[in-house]
C-alpha cells in the first residue's frame, strides 16, 4: 500500500465499520434485548422491538456493504490484494472474506425486507385477536 495520510486509506473505515456491526449485534442480542425482556411487560417490550429492528437489520444489511467497499487489501512478499471490492471478490478470499460478508449481507437484507414486515404483520393480527377476544368474554360477561 502506498505510504500517505491515514484518512486516504481504507483501513481506519473498515474497521470502524466492522467494530459497528459487532458492537449492534453484541449490544443488541446480548444485553439491549434481554434487559428489555425482563424490564418491560410484553406489550411494551414489542413496541420498543418494533421501533429498533428497522435501524438494527438495516445495519446488519449496510455494514457487510461497507465492510466490502472498505476492504484494505494487503501488499505482501509473494503478491498484494486489491483494496475495496475487487479485492472482497478476488479467488484467494473467496472462503474466508467473500462468503462471510454475502451471507452477513443476505441475512440482513432477509431479516430486513422479508421477516420484519411479516412480523410486524403476525403481531397487529395478535393484537386484532386479543381486542377481539376481550369484546366477545366483555359481552359474554354483561348478560
Amino acid at each position: 500500500m502506498p505510504e500517505g495520510p491515514i484518512f486516504f486509506s481504507p483501513a481506519p473505515y473498515h474497521i470502524l465499520s466492522y467494530g459497528t456491526l459487532l458492537g449492534t449485534q453484541f449490544f443488541h442480542t446480548f444485553i439491549n434485548s434481554v434487559t428489555s425482556f425482563k424490564v418491560l411487560e410484553r406489550p411494551q417490550f414489542g413496541v420498543l422491538q418494533r421501533a429498533v429492528f428497522p435501524a438494527y437489520f438495516g445495519i446488519q444489511a449496510a455494514a457487510p456493504v461497507l465492510l466490502a467497499l472498505t476492504y484494505p487489501g494487503r501488499a505482501g512478499r509473494f503478491g498484494a490484494l486489491p483494496q475495496g471490492v475487487s479485492g472482497v471478490l478476488h479467488p484467494t478470499n473467496r472462503w474466508g472474506v467473500l462468503v462471510p460478508l454475502t451471507v452477513a449481507f443476505v441475512t440482513g437484507l432477509t431479516n430486513l425486507v422479508y421477516f420484519l414486515p411479516a412480523t410486524n404483520k403476525i403481531s397487529a393480527q395478535r393484537k386484532q385477536q386479543g381486542k377481539h377476544a376481550f369484546l366477545l368474554l366483555d359481552c359474554k360477561g354483561s348478560r
